[in-house]
């Protein structure tokens, strides 16, 4: 299964030089991220599938996922709706009440494209 990995960094600053820059996806099915420090005490995360030129195009309630073992949280993610193209990004913020935390943008982005056709049969 192919995943998209996102990181959700709200209290420590990381160099941008230490970040690895996971490849760009095909067709995700999932986000990854690590959770909120204020994880046990918020209501949850949401997603934004931001188009190439910025636009939000969809917001996905992610829920609460609990971390496993590895302080990872993940969510299925549908791109079905999306338009093909490439380029998508996900913004992820934790959401307590009505107030957001800032963004986390993907480390990498993912593209929407056809799925191939079946074995084709010469006749």
């Amino acid at each position: 299964m192919r995943h998209l990995i996102v990181l959700l960094l709200l209290l420590v600053a990381v160099p941008a030089a230490a970040q690895t820059v996971p490849p760009d996806v095909n067709n995700p099915t999932r986000v990854e991220w690590t959770p909120s420090a204020d994880h046990a005490t918020i209501d949850g995360y949401s997603m934004d599938i931001v188009s190439p030129t910025g636009t939000i195009i969809q917001t996905i309630d992610a829920g609460k996922p609990a971390p496993d073992a590895t302080n990872t949280c993940s969510a299925a993610l549908n791109v079905q709706p999306v338009a093909f193209g490439a380029g998508y990004t996900i913004r992820l913020r934790a959401r307590a009440g009505t107030v957001f935390s800032d963004p986390a943008i993907s480390l990498n982005k993912f593209n929407r494209i056809p799925g191939p056709p079946s074995k084709g049969t010469i006749k």
